[in-house]
């Protein structure tokens, strides 16, 4: 018995098993299943009765309702309802598989680069004979090969985009893991709490002021409604949550829970400030696409929302990858008892 205890299942299928278990709750997973370990099919069955739900777990657990909800609306506007229901499971999906750390810098690099590819590659399915849209109506070759060579800048572009975002993350202070002082841990809470109140408070005004402008420049009433309501919402947010009087592990509980809630607040409005452009630039492409006999103009409005929405999508992975970093360096934080002194 001891020794079918110690026998490891084989690589392969551990590496498959590890993929599929969200990083949050990997090692504990991981971890059970080796030590119930008997063989590779006993291994694979308890995986596929367990995973399915972890996954499930994390999915209710990372759910930004918000932020999927105003996403859903996005893909539906775009590309209607059937389109919805499939990639909203993906949304979900992607939330419950997020990083507990920052996203690698060679990973980033690397989904820019392939972004930079997609869209030269649908410069070149344009441009091709058998091109189910009008690339000839009033537009040569040439105007086409100069748009795939400026295409080719766009790769540099969003890789040092990228950078700065990389960078910028590099410059904020985390917390160490380790003994940390009450005080110390009380004095990061409150000016955690300060800035967001001042964050919070300029954020509501601005959506006051955007959703008072977008009135008057005709926007959509459901856009100007959502950018009043979370106007409201961040006022009546900005009440501070005090931790004067809790113990080490209560105000460092404390301390995480609003680091998450923050950082879903934070998703939320990032895609909230650019819905009423993503709106605009399908009108656009409603009323003067592809389809409509000015291909440039078209095409020009898919790059744009394709690079907004990578923006967004680089800046959530940014901050949440640093915020779940916060996070897990305050869970392996420790109370550093003063010496008392006689």
């Amino acid at each position: 018995m001891e020794a079918a205890r110690l026998t490891a299942p084989p690589d392969w299928l551990e590496r498959i098993v590890l993929l599929a278990i969200p990083p949050a709750a990997r090692e504990s997973v991981a971890g059970d299943l080796w030590e119930t370990y008997r063989s590779p099919r006993q291994y694979a069955a308890e995986a596929l009765r367990t995973v399915p739900f972890v996954v499930a777990s994390q999915m209710r657990r990372n759910l930004n309702l918000p932020a999927v909800m105003l996403q859903g609306a996005l893909i539906f506007v775009f590309f209607g309802g059937p389109a919805t229901s499939v990639l909203l499971p993906v949304l979900l999906l992607r939330d419950a598989y997020q990083q507990t750390c920052r996203p690698r810098p060679q990973h980033v690099f690397r989904e820019t680069v392939l972004l930079s590819a997609a869209v030269m590659a649908l410069l070149l399915l344009i441009m091709s004979a058998k091109s189910p849209f009008p690339a000839s109506a009033g537009i040569d070759h040439a105007t086409w090969f100069s748009l795939f060579l400026n295409a080719l800048f766009l790769s540099p572009f969003l890789c040092l985009l990228r950078a700065g975002l990389i960078l910028q993350g590099d410059r904020s202070r985390l917390l160490t893991a380790g003994e940390l002082p009450r005080d110390a841990l009380a004095q990061a809470y409150a000016k955690f709490l300060g800035d967001n109140l001042c964050r919070n408070l300029l954020q509501a005004v601005a959506l006051a002021f955007a959703a008072l402008c977008g009135f008057f420049l005709g926007w959509n009433g459901l856009v100007i409604g959502l950018f009043v309501l979370a106007s409201l919402y961040l006022l009546q947010d900005c009440a501070q949550r005090r931790g004067s009087q809790l113990d080490f592990v209560s105000l460092r509980a404390l301390y995480q829970q609003e680091l998450a809630r923050q950082q879903h607040l934070r998703r939320f409005l990032r895609w909230l400030w650019f819905t009423p452009v993503l709106v605009a630039l399908h009108a656009r492409l409603d009323t003067a696409g592809l389809e409509a006999g000015r291909p440039i103009a078209g095409l020009l409005d898919c790059v744009a929302v394709a690079i907004l929405c990578f923006l967004l999508a680089a800046l959530d992975r940014e901050h949440g990858g640093r915020v779940q970093e916060q996070i897990g360096l305050l869970d392996r934080a420790r109370e550093k008892i003063s010496p008392a002194y006689p």
